[in-house]
């Protein structure tokens, strides 16, 4: 375990919550580590920049380095798009991680039989739209309406998870990024940051599918499992475990 107060830890929350959901990691880590759980744009108390109707994984990852930049290097927790741009990080600008921990990372690039179910949530989502506006779009997404879109977010607790107009459009802003995220399998198997993907033992069929392919590519990951749940949620103490490991590897 590192020193008490040596540790930098930066949390990236996945869409459809906000930093909030690490506060049990957080409370997990807080005898030995400085846990840093920002909202990201548009989600929570931090505004989104104005005419902010789409974002990237490198815009996602700008964010991160602008709250470490003075820090030195922390390890970054993420996920969901939050774990991509965790990855996209510690590729452009390795000198500020020390390691990332990654929640289920959603590339379903890895995951060939993900296309048809991206087609169909991409009707849904029209449909939702056409019904009830993008709040409704952003309720199918919570509920597990989108299981391409948004696999897994139905296990966001009810009390953790977003709401209102805000929030609506900060999904809408977020729903093509990882997608169109363009690294290709030689720029992350030259990776020099150490990873650990974690899943769960219940993880979405597509996030499993989408973790595994990861693991073999990116350079210097392996592979973790908790329990079931939300890993950053229910098994909070097993995830500091995980972090702490990442904490004292080599870079």
């Amino acid at each position: 375990m590192p020193e008490r107060g040596a540790l930098t830890v930066l949390c990236l929350h996945e869409a459809g919550t906000s930093g909030a959901i690490w506060s049990a990691l957080g409370e997990a880590l807080a005898d030995h580590a400085t846990v840093l759980k920002p909202d990201r744009p548009g989600w929570g108390e931090t505004e989104p920049p104005e005419g902010y109707e789409r974002t990237t994984v490198t815009e996602q990852a700008g964010f991160a380095a602008a709250i470490i930049q003075s820090r030195g290097p922390a390890v970054l927790c993420g996920s969901g798009i939050g774990a991509v741009a965790a990855i996209e990080l510690s590729l452009a600008e390795p000198e500020l991680v020390a390691g990332t921990v990654l929640i289920e990372p959603p590339l379903l690039s890895f995951a060939t039989d993900a296309t048809s179910q991206l087609t169909l949530d991409v009707a849904t989502v029209r449909d939702a739209v056409s019904a009830g506006g993008r709040e409704a779009a952003l309720d199918a997404y919570l509920t597990g309406g989108l299981p391409a879109l948004g696999p897994g977010a139905s296990r966001i607790p009810k009390e953790l998870a977003a709401g209102g107009p805000r929030a609506a459009s900060a999904l809408f802003a977020e729903l093509s990024a990882v997608p169109a995220w363009e690294r290709t399998d030689a720029e992350l198997a030259a990776s020099t940051t150490p990873s650990l993907i974690v899943l769960a033992a219940d993880s979405p069929a597509l996030l499993r599918t989408a973790g595994l392919g990861l693991s073999k590519v990116l350079g210097r990951s392996e592979l973790r499992e908790t329990e079931p749940g939300l890993p950053h949620v229910a098994n909070a103490r097993e995830l500091a475990a995980y972090v702490d490991e990442i904490a004292v590897q080599p870079t």
